[in-house]
C-alpha cells in the first residue's frame, strides 16, 4: 500500500525530517512497516523503516536527504510503502494508549470513580487531538485567514542584521518550523523581516514584523458580544472547561 504526503514539505540538504503521510487507499490492517519505493530512493531520499499505526490521523515518515541539494515533496506525492505487520512480538510503549494519559488524571478531585473512568475513556478515544510533544502542532480546519490588501503593491523589506549567535538560533528555529510543516520556502513578492523575541522561560520565539503589512490591511469589522449577554447565557451552568490550541497562531491556515 502506498503512503502519500499530506502536505508540501521541503527536505533540506543533508538533513532528516518527519513528513506527515496518509494511506492512498483504505487499509484493511492496522499496523504496518514503512519502506521506501524505488522512485523515492533514486532521488536521493531515504525512508526509515518504522512501525506505524494506520488508525492515527497521520503517519509519521522519517526521511533523509543524503546529497547537497534540498528536495521538495509535493502534497499527494508517494513517500513510502506500507507493508502489513503479521505479528508484534513485543508491543512497544509508544503504541500503549494508557501510557499517553497524563498523571494528573490519577488525582481528579471532585469526581467519583465512575466519573474518572468516563474522563479517561473520553481522552483515550480522542487522544489524537492532543499534543504530546513540542513539535506536535496541529492544523485548525474550521476557518482560513485572509489578509485583504486590496490593490496595494507588495511590500518588500530587507532582513535585519543579527548577531552571530542569534543568526544560528534563527536558522535552527526556521529549520524546526520547516520540519514541522509550519512554514515552507517561497519566492513571492512579499518580504518582511523576522524578529527574535526572548520569552519568560528563557527560550526564543521567532516572529515576523508585520507592522508595514498591518498599515495597508483592510480591517474586518468583528464586534465582540456584550459581556452581559455572555454571562446571561451561562445562567444555570455548573461545569466549565477550556481548551487551548498548541501554538494556535501557526495552526490557522492563510
Amino acid at each position: 500500500m502506498l503512503c502519500i504526503g499530506q502536505r508540501k514539505t521541503i527536505i533540506l540538504a543533508r538533513s532528516e525530517c518527519l513528513i506527515q503521510g496518509v494511506p492512498e487507499i483504505y487499509a484493511r490492517f492496522r499496523y504496518a512497516v514503512t519502506d521506501f519505493p524505488s522512485q523515492v530512493s533514486q532521488k536521493g531520499v531515504l525512508v526509515a523503516a518504522t512501525l506505524v499505526d494506520l488508525k492515527r490521523e497521520a503517519i509519521p515518515i522519517r526521511v533523509l536527504k543524503k546529497d547537497n541539494k534540498p528536495k521538495t515533496v509535493d502534497k499527494g506525492a508517494v513517500i513510502a510503502m506500507c507493508e502489513p505487520v503479521v505479528d508484534i512480538v513485543a508491543r512497544p510503549q509508544e503504541f500503549s494508549e494508557s501510557l499517553r494519559l497524563p498523571s494528573i488524571l490519577d488525582n481528579l478531585e471532585g469526581l467519583n470513580e465512575e466519573q474518572r473512568a468516563g474522563v479517561r475513556e473520553l481522552i483515550q478515544e480522542c487522544q489524537n487531538l492532543f499534543s504530546t510533544s513540542d513539535s506536535g502542532v496541529g492544523r485548525c480546519n474550521m476557518t482560513q485567514h485572509i489578509i485583504n490588501t486590496s490593490n496595494h503593491s507588495p511590500i518588500k523589506q530587507y532582513p535585519r542584521r543579527l548577531h552571530l549567535a542569534k543568526k544560528e538560533e534563527a536558522e535552527r528555529l526556521v529549520k524546526e518550523m520547516v520540519d514541522n510543516g509550519i512554514i515552507e520556502e517561497s519566492s513571492g513578492p512579499w518580504a518582511l523581516p523576522i524578529v527574535l523575541v526572548e520569552k519568560k522561560g528563557g527560550t526564543t520565539r521567532l516572529c515576523v514584523d508585520y507592522r508595514k503589512l498591518n498599515e495597508i490591511t483592510i480591517k474586518d469589522s468583528c464586534h465582540l458580544p456584550r459581556i452581559n449577554d455572555t454571562l446571561d447565557a451561562l445562567n444555570g451552568s455548573q461545569w466549565f472547561s477550556t481548551l487551548d490550541l498548541k501554538s494556535a497562531y501557526w495552526q490557522v491556515e492563510i
